[in-house]
């Protein structure tokens, strides 16, 4: 069977079978969505984001074998991701969660190099956009990250566990509250 073309259940039912390429394949598809998420979600926190992560995917493997085609797997990870997270949020002090000072960390280089002036005005740039996500309630950047990973209103509300009418709203009032954030602090006109 060739992996790289099999569908998400194709790779399930190969797991359950005992081919653990089935399962890597998996987890090669969503690695980096399930990671980007979850730095969103937790943002200047990776060691957090990292915990969550590794549970979730332990997660997987155990219901995995119980798992029901009844909707996009991406849908249902993603589902596991948020309730580690809330369980976690109601387990711990919410200090755990306060971003870590990054101001130190190297940053990562562009695949296409630019000049030293690009590249300030897109940390500048990101630094925005990440206080403006940072600043949303929990349930709010959810929505907005969930969207920005190609999520249907539909699945955003089966991993909140709530209408599709309540998503909606939460991304109404996101990104209302996000322009306003963005136009309070463009001053420099990086945004245009």
């Amino acid at each position: 069977m060739n992996m790289d073309k099999s569908s998400d259940m194709d790779l399930i039912i190969s797991f359950s079978r005992g081919d653990e390429n089935g399962f890597r394949e998996l987890y090669n598809r969503y690695k980096k969505l399930l990671y980007g998420y979850l730095n969103n979600m937790i943002p200047g926190n990776p060691c957090e984001a990292d915990e969550v992560f590794a549970e979730t995917w332990t997660k997987v493997i155990e219901k995995l074998p119980k798992y029901r085609d009844d909707g996009k797997f991406s849908a249902w990870l993603f589902r596991i991701a948020h309730n580690i997270f809330i369980d976690r949020l109601r387990r711990y002090k919410p200090e755990r969660f306060i971003p870590i000072d990054d101001e130190n960390s190297p940053d990562i280089p562009d695949e296409h190099p630019s000049s030293p002036v690009r590249n300030a005005e897109q940390r500048d740039l990101k630094k925005m956009i990440d206080a403006a996500l940072a600043s949303l309630p929990d349930e709010q950047r959810e929505v907005f990250l969930l969207r920005e990973e190609q999520m249907s209103f539909k699945e955003i509300a089966e991993i909140q566990k709530c209408s599709q009418n309540t998503v909606l709203s939460r991304m109404h009032y996101a990104l209302k509250a996000l322009r306003k954030f963005l136009s309070g602090i463009d001053n420099g006109g990086l945004i245009k």
